[in-house]
């Protein structure tokens, strides 16, 4: 077989253009995809972790098959490889909504809520279109041939390069622009027709090859030429150890960089946008400088790139240390840095343009940016001291490829079944950025360093790591708390959640992630007692209840002020938020607190309560759903018509349906799906399936049972007086009722991405 030589000039940027594309669209399948997928699995953690598991292991394999195809294939046949990956990913994505949410949740949801059930529904859905992208790189490397060694290495790093700065893009634009003016099935077609210019392009880039000589025996595309085994040697051996260590890094320190910075920023629905538009852009702009870096004679010799290599490992993970002690011992020492000191005290994220310039931006550069460029960097220079035979391109660049992989998986099991509940964040930072003092002695091993140099590079190294608190200290700084003693915290597997004490430690807000709840005790936030309180007030009998979210459990000691109901069911995402409040319970002495939590009428649930009401027949009296932020990650799951519906679906005859009201989309929707509605100005709405009577005559005498008084009174609550602050604002409104397109839906949940003033409904 034969080989062309370099691809003339023309070609390349075509190539490097489809490539782009080809990362725009991969990213944005990931980020639409993977909030589809959370309907049928629920979006705790575990669910999230175990769809990104799924979706890398289809990467995976596309690598390690791709590399070995590749390499049997001739340049014209990898185009082609190119061309059906890009039209198969093409027919999926057409077809995903459909897939992933018309078949998976709305008609086939699963009964068995087993992790590894889950996992094998979703691998089995996403391999097609996920193996097919991690396909790509490997065949797109053998396209064209440079030559063995820096020039091939040289060209795999521009691919990738290329298709990591899409990513990065894609990234972006999905979350900020795409999915907030078109919904996540409208933006999908943008993703089909990037696949189809890619297809395109790539057909008539290989007529174009053709045509100046490009290698093309005739034969037909899918024909597999023999090849030699793949010379497995020490160097490669090495090298395989490294890119897996790599992978299980950068995704440990890619999801302990999103909870501190959802902590730190106020997370909101665009918070993971973000993240990986700095991961991704700092990763390939880091790739480039590294190409850039190869093609200067005096880094040509294998010895001078193993050190620029090594040196990069050093920095990455010493810098990882130095930034994050640096920042937290900054805020709130600094006087510049007040201003954020501030913001980590509040509860509530600002999303003015000049704010959000410091915590959307500088902040998230100032922690990612150098790590992640220099693991860019570390891509570019160790193609080219791996690239040394043009014959074992593919399956180098699939195998190494599919090991990062699989090192990534293991990093992000690892990091979220037993970094964050058994270590801790602040550990969890210290042991991966602890890996730089072993490269510090890799480079003394290789003389690149001698021994004096390498002592104190060790010396720097462990001054940084212990720049960095233990976890209580970590926490009460990132939560703008001035007195470690002023902090409860947990942290667990599903979150971060806090209370931040008053002085007398009788009274807190909770927080989780980063964002205000509720305030304790019961007596001081009527609102959470009002949306409790009034559904049940009103409820002839309300035997059995519902809550979805347990917060400060302010919403579940409302809704349990009767003495019919014998079932309060609480759905709580955060499983750790219990124990924090029966910390803060015997911290504070509440017995409110205490008898609540201990209440045998109580069925605690820790998983999604969409999910959980999905997947149960039950029917109840009362679904309360507790306070959440309309632009809060995941808010659009319980504000949309499909999630009413959901709830009209599991009333009692005559049950309630409550929400809280804080935007015109939310009240459109409610009146969009149940006949009868009861609506507190600005506050909260009542839905039922049958007509309501608001008697407020017989709320009074509910109201003054003994029962109620016991129960609302060993809070310090007039729970009378407070019903009848709002008996004014209360009426009913007319329901199914057309309300246009200002509403939400599952499929474009308007409010969650309204982060600015016009975008919200008038």
């Amino acid at each position: 077989m034969t080989h062309s030589n370099r691809p003339s000039s023309p070609f390349l940027p075509l190539l490097y253009g489809l490539f782009f594309l080809s990362g725009f669209a991969a990213l944005l399948y990931q980020v639409i995809w993977q909030r589809l997928l959370v309907f049928y699995t629920g979006s705790d953690t575990v669910s999230i972790s175990l769809i990104v598991s799924a979706f890398m292991t289809g990467l995976g394999l596309g690598y390690l098959i791709g590399g070995r195809l590749a390499d049997r294939a001739s340049a014209a046949q990898n185009l082609r490889y190119f061309l059906l990956a890009e039209a198969g990913i093409m027919a999926f994505a057409a077809l995903s909504k459909w897939i992933l949410y018309d078949v998976l949740y709305v008609n086939s949801p699963i009964t068995n809520n087993s992790p590894v059930i889950m996992y094998a529904v979703v691998f089995t859905v996403l391999l097609l279109p996920t193996f097919l992208m991690g396909f790509s790189l490997p065949a797109l490397s053998r396209a064209f041939r440079f030559g063995d060694g820096p020039a091939q290495a040289r060209y795999i790093s521009l691919l990738y390069f290329v298709n990591t700065l899409g990513a990065a893009v894609g990234a972006f634009v999905t979350g900020f622009l795409l999915v907030r003016q078109m919904g996540y099935e409208s933006s999908i077609w943008v993703g089909v027709v990037f696949n189809g210019l890619c297809v395109v392009g790539a057909w008539g880039l290989g007529r174009r090859a053709q045509g100046v000589g490009t290698d093309d025996t005739g034969e037909p595309a899918l024909h597999l030429e023999p090849q030699a085994p793949m010379r497995f040697t020490p160097a490669l051996t090495v090298w395989s150890i490294q890119y897996a260590l790599s992978g299980l890094a950068a995704l440990s320190l890619e999801l302990i960089w999103f909870r501190v910075l959802e902590t730190l920023i106020k997370s909101v629905s665009l918070t993971f946008s973000v993240l990986l538009a700095v991961y991704l852009g700092s990763m390939a702009l880091g790739t480039l400088v590294g190409i850039w870096l190869g093609k200067r004679v005096r880094f040509r010799s294998p010895a001078r790139r193993e050190r620029v290599f090594l040196w990069a490992q050093v920095g990455l993970y010493l810098y990882t240390a130095a930034s994050v002690g640096v920042f937290v011992n900054a805020i709130g020492r600094v006087s510049a840095l007040d201003f954020l000191w501030q913001y980590f005290k509040s509860g509530e994220p600002v999303l003015s343009p000049g704010f959000a310039v410091f915590t959307y931006a500088l902040i998230p550069l100032f922690l990612l940016f150098v790590p992640t460029f220099l693991m860019g960097l570390s891509f570019s220079v160790s193609q080219s001291l791996i690239q040394d035979r043009f014959e074992e391109v593919g399956r180098k660049v699939g195998w190494l490829q599919f090991v990062n992989i699989v090192g990534s998986a293991v990093g992000a099991w690892w990091v979220t079944w037993y970094g964050f509940p058994v270590l801790g964040t602040a550990t969890l930072i210290k042991l991966i950025a602890s890996l730089g003092i072993g490269y510090g002695f890799i480079l003394f091993a290789r003389r690149h360093l001698n021994a004096l140099a390498v002592s104190v590079l060790t010396v720097v190294q462990i001054l940084a790591l212990l720049l960095i608190p233990d976890n209580p200290h970590l926490w009460q700084r990132l939560n703008g708390v001035d007195k470690a003693e002023d902090l409860l915290f947990n942290e667990n597997e599903s979150g971060v959640s806090t209370i931040k004490l008053l002085p007398n430690h009788r009274s807190g807000v909770v927080f989780v992630n980063g964002l205000g709840q509720s305030g304790l005790p019961y007596s001081i936030d009527e609102v959470h007692t009002l949306l409790g309180a009034l559904p049940v007030m009103m409820h002839p009998r309300p035997e059995r209840v519902a809550v979805i979210g347990l917060g400060s459990g302010g919403t579940v000691h409302g809704i349990g002020g009767r003495a019919e109901t014998r079932q309060i069911d609480c759905f709580e995402i955060v499983s750790n938020q219990a124990q924090l409040v029966a910390d803060y319970g015997a911290e504070a002495d509440d017995s409110t607190v205490n008898a609540i939590l201990s209440d045998k009428r109580l069925r605690l649930i820790f998983r999604d309560g969409r999910y959980a009401l999905q997947h149960d027949s039950t029917r109840y009296d009362v679904i309360e759903a507790d306070a959440l932020r309309p632009t809060s990650a995941f808010s659009g799951n319980v504000y949309s018509r499909e999630y009413f519906q959901l709830l009209l679906s599991r009333l009692r005859p005559g049950g309630y349906a409550v929400t809280w009201a804080p935007t015109v989309r939310i009240r459109n929707t409610f009146q969009s799906v149940f006949p009868y509605i009861v609506y507190v100005d600005d506050l909260v709405l009542i839905g039922s399936n049958q007509p309501i009577t608001v008697d407020w005559n017989a709320i009074q005498q509910r109201a003054n049972t003994p029962f109620s008084q016991a129960h609302y009174g060993s809070a310090g609550i007039n729970l009378w007086g407070l019903l009848a602050k709002y008996q004014s604002h209360t009426r009913g409104l007319a329901g199914n009722q057309p309300v246009g397109k200002e509403i939400n839906t599952d499929l474009f949940p308007k409010d969650e991405y309204s982060i600015r003033q016009r975008d919200k409904a008038k």
